[in-house]
């Protein structure tokens, strides 16, 4: 009776993500603060379209790090789970990397943040017609949630879910099993 271990490689072949996902990393988490940058400085960072860039730039790579170990060891079978904690490897880094830029631009590039997303918030809630009360009302409700510290967390938890997500519809995508 032969064992299901003989039908294994009897060396155990590693397959290495560390680098790549720390180049992808540093790569969408620099890309970011470049991006964040740009729009400070054409003063557009508070356009809606705007605050998906950042978004868009971190799911591409992640996506295009998961892609990269993938085809780096394109002739290997390539478990789901390895491409799954590569892409979540590159999303840590690019958190982190936003978390701490995030925290030098609230305090030293762009220091009435807060109170400009505050005022920013006013004026679209009069554009929706609500009265000055539901405004004030809003607004001291948002301030409750608008300090850097509660907005970097809330950025890192989103952050890690979308990237959790983007790393497993990557990792399913790419994988190669042996099937």
């Amino acid at each position: 009776m032969t064992e299901i271990s003989d039908k294994m490689p009897t060396s155990k072949q590693t397959i290495e993500i560390k680098d790549a996902a720390i180049k992808f990393g540093l790569i969408g988490g620099l890309a970011g603060i470049l991006i964040s940058l740009i729009l400070f400085f054409s003063n557009l960072q508070y356009e809606t379209w705007a605050k998906w860039l950042q978004s868009l730039t971190m799911l591409i790579t992640i996506f295009l790090g998961v892609k990269s170990i993938a085809d780096a060891h394109k002739n290997r079978i390539i478990p789901f789970g390895i491409l799954f904690k590569s892409g979540m490897f590159i999303t840590v880094s690019i958190t982190l990397i936003s978390v701490v830029y995030f925290f030098v631009y609230a305090n030293f590039i762009e220091t009435d943040f807060v109170n400009n997303l505050l005022d920013l918030s006013r004026k679209q809630m009069a554009e929706r017609g609500l009265s000055e009360e539901q405004i004030e009302q809003g607004i001291e409700l948002s301030k409750k949630f608008m300090s850097p510290g509660i907005m970097a967390v809330i950025s890192t938890f989103s952050s890690l879910i979308i990237g959790a997500i983007v790393s497993l519809i990557s990792a399913a995508v790419l994988k190669k099993d042996s099937n």
